[in-house]
C-alpha cells in the first residue's frame, strides 16, 4: 500500500496522532484493587444496633470522631473512627467484655491498609496482608496469637518481591533477605 502525503492527509494524520497521544495521556498508571469498606456492611452493623454516640477527638490528627454503635442482646460494640473528611480509618468490633472480634484499618482514601484475623482472645492470629495506599500489597504472612511467625513477604509499590522475613514461634526476627 503508497500513502500519499497531501494536505488532507497530512491533516488526519496530525488529529490522530494527536487524539492518540490525549488518549494515551489520559490513561492512568496501574491500580491495584481497592479493598475498601462496604457501605451495605457499615449500615448492617448500625442497624443491627440499638444505642449509639458520638465522641469526638480533639488531641489525634488522625482520628476526629469516633462512632460507638451498641448490641445490647449480643453485647457486641463496633468503633468506627472516622478522620476530618468523615472518612472511616479504622474499625475494631468487641464484645462487652472487650475481647476483639475484628479489626481493620484504612488510608485516608478508603483504601485497606489491613485487616486481622484475631483468635479467641482478640489477638491477630493466621494470614495477614498489608496494602500501600495505591491497593499495592506490601506485606505477606501470619500471625500466631499476636506474634509474627514464619516467613512474612515485603514488597514495593510495583508488588515486585523485594525481602522476606523469618521469624521463630516467639516473634523474634531471625533472618531478614533481600531479593
Amino acid at each position: 500500500l503508497l500513502f500519499i502525503f497531501t494536505k488532507k492527509n497530512m491533516r488526519y494524520l496530525s488529529i490522530s496522532f494527536l487524539l492518540i497521544f490525549i488518549y494515551s495521556s489520559c490513561i492512568e498508571k496501574k491500580q491495584f484493587s481497592k479493598t475498601g469498606i462496604s457501605q451495605k456492611w457499615v449500615d448492617s452493623v448500625k442497624a443491627s444496633s440499638d444505642t449509639f454516640y458520638i465522641k469526638p477527638y480533639l488531641r489525634n490528627k488522625d482520628f476526629i470522631s469516633g462512632e460507638y454503635y451498641f448490641n445490647r442482646k449480643d453485647t457486641i460494640v463496633s468503633q468506627f473512627m472516622k478522620d476530618s473528611a468523615g472518612t472511616i480509618r479504622q474499625i475494631i468490633i468487641a464484645k462487652k467484655n472487650m475481647l476483639r472480634l475484628f479489626f481493620a484499618e484504612y488510608y485516608a482514601n478508603g483504601q485497606l491498609k489491613t485487616k486481622y484475623l484475631l483468635d479467641e482472645k482478640g489477638f491477630y492470629n493466621g494470614p495477614s496482608t498489608f496494602y500501600y495506599e495505591n491497593g499495592a500489597i506490601k506485606a505477606t504472612g501470619s500471625f500466631v496469637h499476636g506474634l509474627y511467625s514464619g516467613s512474612w513477604k515485603n514488597y514495593n509499590e510495583q508488588q515486585i518481591l523485594i525481602s522476606t522475613d523469618e521469624y521463630d514461634p516467639n516473634g523474634q526476627l531471625i533472618s531478614h533477605a533481600n531479593k
